[in-house]
């Protein structure tokens, strides 16, 4: 997948460890989202956040990516293509700055996505958010995202499974 498919607003690229600090500022306008998923975000938990995939998957798989608006990284997301099957794409975060939030740019970043990753070859996209969280649950339900039934226990919280055809 080429990178600037994924938006036609901001310039998009993979997120690197010199991006940490841009990374935990971001990540630390959002303390919605920690309440509810821990663990809390520290640049270890970054660091390590850019390379895990699951098994059996590659980096070439993984797309941590950020959104700039100039320097400004607006938004960020960690997806992995193929998983947990050839035809979708797991999104393991995709959050944008709190500064951003309420005016239609996190929608408008994931729609540009999910145009890029049916123009891929791929049919659904899959992902999680913590029980309890509204504040996700409505972006993802906004965005055409249902609930699948399926909920798993992670430490510190419960997931709800969600998915969506492209």
């Amino acid at each position: 997948m080429d990178l600037a498919d994924f938006s036609s607003e901001y310039k998009v690229r993979r997120l690197v460890t010199s991006d940490t600090e841009e990374i935990l500022k971001l990540s630390l306008s959002n303390p919605t989202f920690y309440k509810y998923c821990p663990p809390v975000i520290t640049r270890p938990v970054i660091r390590h956040d850019m390379t895990v995939v699951p098994p059996h998957k590659t980096k070439d798989d993984k797309y941590y990516v950020g959104f700039f608006d100039g320097d400004k990284l607006v938004a960020m997301l960690d997806l992995i293509a193929k998983y947990p099957d050839e035809i979708t794409a797991w999104v393991g975060l995709f959050m944008v700055d709190s500064q951003y939030q309420g005016k239609g740019i996190g929608t408008e970043i994931f729609s540009d996505i999910m145009s890029a990753l049916k123009e891929s070859g791929l049919k659904q996209v899959e992902l999680a958010y913590a029980k309890g969280n509204e504040q996700s649950e409505h972006f993802w339900l906004k965005n055409g995202f249902f609930k699948t039934g399926n909920e798993t226990e992670e430490p510190g919280y419960t997931a709800i499974v969600m998915g969506r055809l492209l």
